[in-house]
């Protein structure tokens, strides 16, 4: 999985303000720790045990800190996905208010 998240941000481990990720990769690699996540609460093996004892619900108790952890990892991944494509919408809407308010803020009067 780390390998995969690695991967998925370009081979970086640390960012620049002026560095970009491919928002499609992150987005792929947030499925896909979904889809581990989901695979290791349900796989059992031929005695109905789970393979990966993730997370515990028992009429005593219930411990779902893996289930936690693993939403706050998918969380971030599906945030870093949608800032990756709301950057090209701010850039077009920066060029297209430069290219019409600039010309047009240059006569109004200044007190």
């Amino acid at each position: 999985m780390g390998d995969m998240l690695l991967t998925s941000h370009g081979g970086k481990t640390s960012f620049t303000l002026v560095d970009s990720l491919n928002p499609q990769h992150v987005y792929n690699a947030a499925r896909n720790v979904e889809i581990a996540n989901w695979v290791l609460n349900h796989r059992k093996n031929a005695q109905g045990q789970p393979l990966l004892l993730s997370n515990h619900i028992s009429a005593q108790e219930r411990n779902l800190s893996f289930e936690r952890e693993m939403g706050k990892v998918i969380a971030r991944l599906d945030l870093v996905a949608s800032f990756g494509t709301e950057r090209v919408r701010r850039s077009a809407i920066g060029l297209g208010q430069s290219l019409v308010g600039g010309p047009l803020l240059q006569f109004l009067p200044v007190r």
